[in-house]
Order: C-alpha cells, then structure tokens, then sequence
C-alpha cells in the first residue's frame, strides 16, 4: 500500500472519528461511540471508502499500545485502598454471574471451549475510561457512588486482564485441558511476570520517599521538557516485550506499566505533565483512529446469523453485571437504591472491551461474526449505561455522600 493511500485512509478515519465522536459527546455520550461509528459507516459495512490493510492493522497495533498504556496511566490503585473490601467483593461478585452466564449461552450457541470464555470475559468487563466519562456527565464522579463504580473498574479490568492472559495461553495450547504439563508451564510463567510486576511496584512504593525528589529535580534541570515521556515509553515498551517473552501478549506489560508509573516514581508535578501529554497523544490521535480501525473491520452483513446470539448476550450481559453488581452491593451494606443505581453504571464495557475483542480477533480467538457481536456488545451497552442509570440516580442523588 502506497504512502500516499496510507495517509488518505488515515485522515478519512480520524475526521471521521474526530466529526462523530464530537457528536456523541454533545450528547453527553461517551466519544468512542462515535469515533466506532464512522468507521462502520466509512468501511465495508456502508461506504467502503476505507478497506482494512496490513498496513492498517499495523497501525491499530500501534495505537494499542497506546490505549492499553494510557488505561493503565487512567488508574488510580489509591482509589481502591479508600473503597477497600467493599469494592473488592462487588468487583467478584459482579465479575463472576456475567462470566458464568456469557460462558454458558456461549456454548449452548455451540462455540467453542475458549470462544466462550473470551465472551464470558467481555460481558465481565466494566471499562475505566469510560465509566469515567460516564460518572463526569453524569456529575457524579466525585460522589461515594462515582469513587465506588470506579474502584470497582480498576479492580474488574486489573482480573480480567489477568484472566485474558490465561484465555490467550489456553488458546496457544489449543485449549486442551488434558495437557496438564503445558497448561501448568503457561500458568506457572504468567504468575512468575505478574509477581515480577507486584515486586517492581512495592519496590517503587518502598523507595517513594526520596526518588520522586530525586527525579523532580533531575527533569527540572533538563533540556529536554519531554524526555519523561521518552522514559515512560521506553519503560512501556520494555515490559511489553518482556511479556512477550513471558508468553503473554504484549498489552498486558503495556497495561502494568501505565499502572506502576504513577507519581510514586515521578512526583507529583511531572505525573500530571506526563499524563497530560500521554492523554493528548492518546485522545487526539490514536485512540479515535483505534476505534474507528475497529468499526471499520466490523461487518454488519455477519451480524444476519448472529442476531439472536447478540440480542441474548446483550440483555443478559446488562442483567448479570446489574445482578451481581447489586448483590455486591447489599453484601456491603449499601442501601438499596443506592446500590441499584452502583450496579447499573458498571455496564459500560467501551475501551477495555474493544480493547481485548480486538486482541481476541488478531490471535484468531474470534471469527469476524463473533468480533462483530463483540463490538456490537461494547457498543450498544457503552450507549445504554448512561440511558439506564439516570432513572435510578434521579431517585438516588440525596443518598449519596460526598467522599
């Protein structure tokens, strides 16, 4: 594919995306609706001005990597140390009913073994990213029910990275379970790199009291006001590849390293410059062109078969994460409408489940029926959240206590 064709698929997605997604956000929706729709609307699907490419998809790996970074920058493990043992049991409780229902629909349909969990994971999921947004339009983020929802989003997408690490060995071994040696030796590498990262994060939180000054004073006096960024990148990158050789997919050292470079190894000060340029890098390039990559790969004309599958795991997906959410909920003592209105913001599976549908594709996990309904399902239950929720938190708002 010429330069040229390159650069014209690329300014035709992210207009596209950037035009859209502005829309959505109008709206009061979250932008990456948007940015999805105009590649459904510019690829095969309706216009077919754009078509997938190598080159393409080159670039939507790229951009990933991004998006996978800057979720991990997005989270704030404080966060979960304030909401404690409340938001972990929701975080379970609202991860396994979903996970158990989509697995088990799944093989009813007759897809296979490691389909069906993958499907099990996505109705799983509530995005960060986009429960933030949500929260925020909402004006609620800053509320016991906002802090909660986004508690419980970093602990649901921190397990269900965890669990997609697993789904993607067991695919590497065919999903045979009576390879016990094999499925032991993945598992046994996975827990060697996730205890490598809990170790290189305690040893950062052990040694925050005098590096962050350190390296404060060390940026200030460089010439280069960006090169935190550089090391941040650098630092990305090396743990991606070291996933990689681990046996995991490299978004998942991406992921941990956005997660562990945070102010305890910066600062305050350069944490917020750093963020600040990841986030414009991220949201005014390669985020949008990410999702419009996706919807552009999307086939609605596969859906024609799978529209009762979708339908079935659209309302089961909302039902089974409200479910478990609210059961959470009452287990902590919330009151009721207060952990209704909890429950029913935690569908919203935007960024994280587009993220991982399109990792699922490329290894070759999903058909392009399945990713279709995938990025259908994150689509429609991104759109949903908000429209379900404000009900409940209209008659909610005067339980809730500011943090």
């Amino acid at each position: 594919m010429a330069l040229e064709q390159i650069f014209i698929s690329i300014v035709i997605l992210l207009a596209g995306a950037r035009i859209l997604g502005e829309l959505f956000r109008r709206m009061k929706q979250p932008a990456l609706g948007g940015e999805l729709l105009a590649g459904i609307i510019l690829g095969p699907t309706i216009f077919g001005f754009v078509l997938p490419t190598e080159d393409l998809e080159l670039i939507s790996s790229i951009a990933i990597f991004f998006v996978m970074l800057f979720i991990g920058l997005e989270m704030d493990l404080r966060e979960i140390k304030k909401a404690g043992k409340s938001a972990f049991i929701i975080s379970i409780i609202s991860l396994i009913i979903p996970f158990v229902l989509g697995y088990q629909i799944s093989i009813w349909f007759g897809l296979e073994f490691i389909q069906s969990l993958f499907i099990g994971l996505l109705l799983s999921v509530t995005s960060v990213p986009v429960s933030a947004i949500i929260l925020l339009e909402l004006g609620i983020l800053k509320t016991k029910i906002g802090t909660t929802v986004i508690s419980v989003a970093v602990i649901d997408d921190i397990i269900s990275l965890v669990i997609l690490a697993i789904i993607l060995q067991l695919h590497v071994t065919d999903g045979s379970l009576s390879n016990f040696t094999e499925i032991g030796f993945s598992i046994s590498q996975i827990v060697l790199y996730l205890a490598g990262i809990v170790f290189l994060a305690f040893a950062i939180y052990k040694i925050n009291r005098w590096f962050p000054h350190r390296l404060e004073n060390f940026f200030a006096k460089a010439k280069t006001k960006e090169a935190i960024f550089g090391i941040l990148i650098v630092v990305a990158i090396t743990l991606s590849i070291t996933a990689d050789f681990a046996g995991l997919h490299f978004i998942i050292g991406t992921f941990f390293a956005g997660l562990i470079f945070s102010e305890k190894i910066l600062g305050k000060k350069e944490s917020n410059k750093t963020y600040g340029i990841m986030s414009g890098i991220t949201f005014g390039f390669f985020a949008p062109l990410f999702f419009a990559i996706i919807g552009m790969k999307f086939s609605g004309q596969s859906l024609e078969h799978a529209i009762i599958l979708l339908i079935i795991l659209i309302v089961a997906g909302i039902l089974s994460k409200t479910l478990g959410g609210f059961i959470g909920t009452r287990i902590c003592k919330f009151p009721k409408k207060q952990g209704l209105a909890i429950a029913t913001l935690l569908n919203g599976r935007g960024t994280v489940g587009l993220a991982i549908t399109a990792l699922a594709y490329s290894t070759g996990i999903l058909d392009i029926t399945l990713f279709s309904v995938c990025v259908a399902i994150c689509f429609i239950t991104t759109v949903i959240t908000p429209l379900i929720a404000k009900p409940v938190l209209h008659k909610t708002v005067n339980l809730t206590d500011p943090k």
